[in-house]
């Protein structure tokens, strides 16, 4: 691959990867949501960053260190919810929820990729 290149990756959809990619969407769509209905622009910056990780999790940029600083991204997401004050809060709550799954799917694959990795080069 040449610098500046990247193309898409050749992904193994297993379940967990392809809850990882829907989850990504809709909490991005939540968060969008949260923007119309608050006027609050902090929301779609953050909609917008895990839109972003949705892209880049189909090319070969993608590490699976990626999936821990995703987590970090999805808990940043929570606390930002938080401290404005908890606005649309059923929503917020459903939210949170898919958010913590979310968090959960991305360290099992961080760690599972991880594991994948060592048993394909044991010396390595």
């Amino acid at each position: 691959m040449a610098e500046g290149d990247f193309e898409l990756r050749e992904i193994d959809w297993t379940p967990a990867r392809l809850a990882v990619a829907g989850l990504m969407l809709v909490v991005s769509t939540v968060h969008f949501a949260l923007t119309t209905s608050t006027d609050q622009l902090r929301f779609a910056v953050l909609a917008l960053g895990l839109l972003v990780c949705f892209v880049v999790y189909f090319t070969d940029l993608w590490q699976p260190q990626y999936y821990l600083a995703g987590a970090g991204y999805v808990c940043l997401m929570g606390v930002v919810w938080f401290v404005s004050g908890m606005p649309m809060t059923m929503v917020g709550y459903v939210d949170t929820v898919l958010k913590v799954v979310l968090v959960a799917l991305f360290v099992y694959l961080a760690f599972g990729e991880r594991r994948g990795i060592d048993q394909e080069n044991p010396t390595g």
